[in-house]
């Protein structure tokens, strides 16, 4: 049976112009290059890189947040760079998100109540009973105290504060919901609570997600498939467990190399990457992580690799997998 795709993001670039006189003039930040990928209905993609890399540059462009310089964003077959902002704004009942910084998210001038009703009042005709009403629904599917409908989010901590978003988020049934680093700002402890509610949500309503985070061990728990991205680029995509067992690209083994384990594993070896990650307005001609990888050849600093199959639902951005290249 073949899965369905709701959405899928084909060669979408996004460039900054720079003003800046210290830099080169009339150049741009590549902040997403040429980036292809799918999310099937009612799975989860993750999203990984270093800070810098592009994902929530992505992720705004997707949404039309900020205008994609060129590509493609299919959501359930209808290109959204090609609407114009009535009808944008109509499929943002569909997409929502969820951000980073739980309190800088919510306006400080509003209750619980109209936050979190906001969308109501924007997609849909209900009458303001109506809409307490389904405010209180998403209050206690969220797991906060309805009584604390008339709050405000300076009276709440930063685990409930971000409860707050994802029952905005939920507002109107969407399709998708984009997750940008959801638990960063949060305590260890309260990390977990948010995320097993983010999965039960998600097998209740039916959701798919894109969760975006620099936390691999999140990451492998929320995610059934991961898309590795550097310098504005996927290198690796692929299923939970193979990024995880078997991993095909240099920058993805480092990643992996850093997340901490307990004592009681045997020691594997940290991968630690020389430099700083390049400037991204001046990327490298070749592949981008060629000038911090230990296995970079000639042909890797003079032509860009191409996201190819390696096994089967595989994807690697390396010339060390790619049969007729040495």
């Amino acid at each position: 049976m073949n899965k369905e795709v709701l959405l899928e993001v084909r060669h979408l670039c996004k460039q900054f112009p720079v003003k800046s006189k210290m830099l080169i003039k009339g150049g741009a930040v590549y902040a997403v290059d040429d980036v292809n990928f799918c999310i099937y209905k009612g799975e989860t993609l993750g999203l990984v890189g270093e800070s810098g890399c592009g994902k929530s540059t992505l992720s705004r462009s997707i949404l039309n947040l900020i205008k994609p310089t060129s590509g493609d964003v299919i959501f359930e077959n209808r290109n959204l760079t090609t609407m114009n902002k009535k009808e944008i704004r109509r499929q943002r009942e569909h997409i929502r998100m969820i951000f980073q910084k739980p309190y800088g998210s919510l306006n400080p001038r509003e209750s619980v109540k109209d936050i979190v009703s906001a969308p109501f009042s924007i997609h849909k005709s209900m009458t303001k009973q109506e809409r307490e009403q389904e405010v209180l629904q998403l209050m206690d599917k969220v797991g906060l105290n309805t009584a604390w409908i008339n709050r405000y989010p300076h009276e709440f901590s930063g685990g409930q504060r971000q409860r707050i978003g994802i029952a905005r988020a939920l507002a109107g049934n969407p399709k998708l919901i984009i997750c940008d680093e959801p638990v960063s700002a949060l305590d260890v402890s309260i990390q977990a609570q948010v995320l097993n509610l983010l999965k039960d949500l998600q097998q209740e309503m039916g959701l798919t997600y894109l969760f975006i985070s620099h936390n691999l061990s999140v990451v492998r728990f929320m995610a059934d498939r991961i898309a590795v991205m550097y310098l504005g680029s996927i290198v690796e995509m692929a299923d939970s467990n193979t990024i995880y067992e078997n991993s095909m690209h240099p920058y993805t083994h480092a990643l992996l190399s850093a997340i901490p384990e307990a004592n009681t594993k045997p020691k594997k070896e940290r991968i630690i990457l020389e430099g700083d990650m390049p400037s991204p307005v001046n990327p490298p001609k070749g592949c981008r992580f060629s000038t911090r990888c230990r296995y970079a050849k000639d042909i890797c600093r003079e032509k860009k690799p191409e996201l190819l199959n390696v096994g089967e639902n595989h994807l690697s951005a390396c010339y060390l997998y790619q049969k007729g290249v040495h």
